[in-house]
């Protein structure tokens, strides 16, 4: 299976045989990783693959292996962690190993951070699955297309199967006269801020990374200083595919 299928068929997995991915799948990993594309290729960022023995988490499973993400804190870097390792994410489903980005794991004590400039950011679980890994697409609980775009246009359907936390689906996509689109993500309450607030631009990222990995010759993102605004929204940028 590809990437592009992966997008509609990958799951959130979490419930992992304990038998771990071979050091020969890890490194092809690895290589996938150093090879992937960035939103913003000015942003410094790193990662680790860890054992379980090196997390802290609530919750009550896990898996055998960790990915933990690390970046400079520069404008729109969370963004671009979300782009980059989404990328990672379709990869991994993709050879049939399970995924799950994970906002309430982290590096526990016995993890020593090597590169001091960059902050850990967010970590994705990955192993391979207890049950089965892929599902229907009717499957998916998802907003209808036109409830994230200001047009009907199936171009725009690979993000709108796109992972986020608690399944907020933060983004709404507006088309431009050129032919271009805006994304933008929408303005939390006071409680959603504090739970979900620092993991929607991540999703923001996710969302832009479904939609590179189905238009890979022609997408390009950039960032306008004037745009539209809209109400409840905050402009993320644009892009075209």
């Amino acid at each position: 299976m590809n990437m592009e299928e992966t997008i509609y068929k990958r799951q959130s997995i979490r419930a992992y045989r304990q038998s771990e991915v071979d050091e020969e799948t890890i490194e092809e990993i690895r290589k996938f990783i150093q090879q992937t594309k960035a939103l913003n290729e000015n942003i410094s960022w790193d990662y680790d693959i860890v054992t379980a023995d090196k997390i802290k988490t609530i919750l009550p499973w896990r898996a055998p292996h960790y990915l933990l993400m690390f970046s400079e804190e520069k404008e729109n870097y969370r963004k671009n962690i979300g782009f980059i390792f989404q990328q990672v994410d379709l990869y991994l489903q993709s050879k049939g190993i399970g995924t799950c980005w994970l906002g309430m794991a982290s590096p526990n004590r016995k993890y020593q951070n090597e590169n001091k400039k960059h902050a850990f950011i967010i970590s994705m679980s990955f192993g391979y699955p207890e049950k089965e890994l892929y599902r229907k697409k009717e499957e998916f609980k998802r907003k209808k297309l036109e409830q994230i775009t200001d047009k009907m246009d199936e171009k725009l359907e690979p993000a709108q199967y796109a992972p986020s936390a608690t399944n907020s689906q933060p983004w709404y996509f507006t088309h431009n006269n050129d032919g271009t689109y805006n994304i933008y993500r929408k303005k939390l309450g006071f409680l959603k801020r504090k739970t979900i607030g620092k993991w929607n631009p991540i999703d923001i990222g996710i969302a832009l990374a479904h939609l590179y990995i189905t238009n890979r010759e022609s997408f390009k993102y950039y960032v306008q200083d004037e745009h539209e605004d809209l109400k409840d929204y905050e402009y993320e940028g644009s892009f075209k595919i």
